[in-house]
C-alpha cells in the first residue's frame, strides 16, 4: 500500500521512533512535543509514496502502516 504525503519526526538520538507517520505536520509536531525530551533536537520531514521509512518498516512484517 502507498502512502500520499505524511509526516515523519527525525529524533536527533532516537531512531527507533522516526518509523511513525502523522497524517499532517501539526500532528507529527504536537507529538513530538509530547515525546520530547530535554535537550533533544529533531526535525519534521515531509514525505511521498516513495518513503523509504515507510517501506523499510513494512519489509520487517510490519503490515499496519498506514496514516
Amino acid at each position: 500500500m502507498k502512502l500520499d504525503i505524511h509526516y515523519h519526526i527525525r529524533w536527533s538520538s532516537e531512531s527507533r521512533l522516526d518509523w511513525k507517520p502523522f497524517p499532517t505536520e501539526e500532528e507529527a509536531m504536537k507529538a513530538a512535543g509530547q515525546l520530547r525530551r530535554a535537550n533533544e533536537i529533531y526535525i519534521i520531514e515531509k514525505r511521498d509514496n516513495e518513503c523509504e521509512r515507510c517501506q523499510a518498516f513494512r519489509s520487517q512484517g510490519n503490515a499496519d502502516h498506514s496514516v
